[in-house]
């Protein structure tokens, strides 16, 4: 009798839609805004080869030049691509992170951060169906079901 008391306090728990529900809806906006720019860059090289021993992949990597604030400072970025890109566009991504790699380790950055927490805890239901059990751990309420 007391397993069946148990069962029934698990199966009810897992079934019940309350429990399930999240009430909130947190979100978070994370932006680095960097208090300068790059005014020029140069390519030094830019090669493109295949990965070994992995099929239809192939690496590009660039090195590059970059002016801030009058003085130039080296960098390097490396994109693997397979064959539904262009190695022109692999070569633009291994660039960027040829250039972001400048502008963290060069430029300085603000980091700004939103969070939100969005809760309806105000709601009001219109009517809810609680259901108590006795347990062996005591008399136990739940919410099972509620309207909106």
């Amino acid at each position: 009798m007391q397993n069946q008391t148990k069962l029934a306090i698990v199966f009810t728990l897992l079934s019940s839609t309350a429990l399930a529900d999240a009430p909130c809806d947190y979100k978070v906006d994370n932006k680095i805004i960097y208090e300068g720019h790059i005014e020029s860059v140069k390519l030094v090289s830019k090669s493109v080869e295949t990965v070994p021993k992995v099929k239809n992949i192939r690496n590009c990597k660039v090195s590059i030049e970059a002016r801030v604030d009058g003085e130039w400072y080296p960098s390097s970025g490396e994109y693997m691509f397979g064959p539904d890109m262009s190695q022109m566009d692999a070569c633009t991504h291994a660039e960027d992170r040829a250039k972001k790699g400048i502008m963290r380790e060069i430029i300085p950055e603000t980091l700004k951060s939103e969070k939100k927490l969005n809760c309806l805890l105000t709601n009001v239901k219109k009517s809810c169906r609680v259901v108590y059990m006795n347990t062996n751990i005591g008399k136990v309420k739940f919410t099972e079901s509620c309207e909106k």
